[in-house]
């Protein structure tokens, strides 16, 4: 079996939706693994009025070139937001790390799994960065026993706020089950099998169905299963 790990770097400032969906749903290989670390809020918020002090002395100075004065003005603009969601509005900051372990039985088939989740990464919003001389330490991170090797954590590093982590949620499912429904197959992206109850009146407000399929892909036995009455 051969493995690659994918290090997430950098992400878009506002999610507005789950960033590891497209990854729980695909029936890739895939392990991920989510570290966070809350940080002290009374220290956080004393060193970001210090930060934020020093940045405001550099705005005021005019040797500084038109990229430092954006550079310096974006990052105070960042501590004073972080400084007041943390005072007002009771948030906590926290580190945040992820990681990402393709596998295979096959070398090629892996470098096109891990091109693919790559793609998938990067129209979430997530940057990501091949574990070159890191495998192993990415590898054992990823695996359930709570180890997030040092040298992982000075390149994944990222501070997250309460609210930010909701984006994070990895525990999700886009399954079709209902309790009592009948089995009609399997759902293409993620392998999970589809029970439907067509006559569930409060979820369906009827029990029609449209079917769509080539010839020979068995619509008649389907229409057939899902007609069977209770």
């Amino acid at each position: 079996m051969y493995y690659a790990s994918l290090l997430c770097v950098n992400y878009y400032r506002e999610q507005s939706d789950l960033i590891l969906k497209n990854l729980i749903d695909t029936n890739i290989n895939i392990n991920i693994s989510i570290f966070y670390e809350k940080q002290d809020t009374y220290k956080t918020i004393k060193e970001l009025t210090y930060h934020i002090g020093n940045i405001g002395v550099e705005l005021k100075e005019n040797n500084q070139n038109k990229q430092d004065i954006d550079i310096a003005a974006f990052s105070y603009n960042d501590a004073k937001y972080i400084r007041k969601e943390m005072q007002i509005n009771n948030e906590e900051m926290y580190y945040m790390y992820i990681y990402l372990s393709v596998f295979s039985k096959d070398k090629k088939e892996l470098e096109y799994l891990l091109n693919k989740v790559e793609g998938m990464t990067q129209s979430r919003g997530i940057q990501t960065r091949r574990a070159y001389f890191r495998e192993e330490q990415a590898y054992l991170s990823t695996l359930p026993i709570m180890q997030n090797h040092v040298d992982l954590k000075n390149v994944t590093k990222r501070n997250i706020l309460t609210s930010g982590i909701v984006a994070t949620y990895p525990f999700i499912s886009s399954s079709l089950f209902d309790e009592n429904g009948i089995f009609i197959g399997t759902n293409i992206y993620n392998n999970s099998m589809v029970f439907i109850d067509r006559y569930n009146t409060s979820k369906y407000k009827n029990a029609n169905m449209c079917i769509f399929g080539t010839s020979g892909a068995r619509k008649i036995i389907l229409y057939k299963t899902v007609n069977i009455k209770k």
